[in-house]
């Protein structure tokens, strides 16, 4: 297949992209702010630790998956490209 390194780079561009759009979407400051709200109208403790861990198990879910597209995206493009430079035609 003579296009591999082609379409490789274009799927790791896409996943760059996508991950960094994920990565940046994330308000961190939001969830705090959320977090302080639940704790500080809660009626019992139990009930507002649920809440807060609910809500950052959402947050570290959304990090997780925008790093590894980021990773997997930057390491496709890495490869793609070397994999270009590598086949020139002499």
């Amino acid at each position: 297949m003579k296009n591999k390194p082609q379409i490789l780079l274009i799927i790791g561009i896409i996943a760059l992209v996508i991950g960094g759009y994920l990565y940046f979407q994330v308000d961190g400051d939001a969830v705090n702010q959320k977090n302080i709200e639940i704790a500080t109208t809660a009626t019992s403790a139990e009930e507002a630790a649920r809440q807060i861990s609910s809500n950052n198990r959402s947050e570290v879910g959304g990090n997780s998956m925008a790093l590894f597209l980021l990773g997997l995206g930057g390491a496709i493009t890495v490869v793609s490209i070397l994999n270009m430079m590598k086949k020139k035609p002499a």
